[in-house]
């Protein structure tokens, strides 16, 4: 029969040896950098995926709080040309809103990669500034707002151009519930 002494040194060595396993995940988990992919891209602050979407005038989900209250975007409008009925004068309209957004929003990319690359060289050239800083972020976070009003308002602009019943039936195509 284990005395309260056995049964406490018990414990203590259990309490040990969980304290060293958790010790030993958590120097683990905190290895390799979720960044250290950006030290060898174009834009160290930027992925591939992201520099490509905004050299390529790509959504990125900017436009969702539309996309989720039946303001359909215009690329996937054309997408879905044939399902939805689209043709004639509203197809038209659709495609220039589509060609206007789409120049816009890669003009604005551009900008966007230039403040991007000019803020990773202020830290990169150790020329990091509060000023500095507080100046090209704050024009970078004018400029990502711009890029998605571009994106918001494209899908303004082309819901006007739908029926109430092609408004619904993009919505049931790309899959969404209410």
């Amino acid at each position: 029969m284990k005395t309260a002494t056995d049964l406490l040194k018990s414990l203590v060595l259990v309490g040990v040896f969980a304290l060293a396993s958790v010790s030993a995940t958590a120097q683990h988990s905190h290895g390799t950098s979720r960044y250290a992919h950006g030290q060898s891209t174009e834009i160290p602050s930027l992925t591939a995926e992201e520099v490509r979407e905004l050299r390529e005038g790509d959504g990125m989900g900017l436009a969702r709080a539309a996309e989720l209250n039946r303001f359909p975007g215009p690329r996937h409008l054309l997408e879905l040309e044939a399902e939805l009925g689209l043709g004639g004068e509203q197809l038209r309209r659709i495609e220039a809103v589509y060609k206007r957004m789409k120049a816009q929003a890669v003009a604005k990319g551009e900008t966007i990669l230039a403040a991007e690359r000019h803020l990773a060289g202020l830290f990169a050239s150790g020329g990091a500034t509060a000023a500095n800083v507080t100046q090209v972020t704050g024009h970078l976070g004018a400029m990502q707002g711009e890029l998605r009003a571009i994106h918001l308002l494209a899908h303004i602009e082309v819901t006007r151009e739908l029926t109430p019943e092609q408004v619904e039936s993009y919505h049931r195509l790309r899959g969404y519930l209410h």
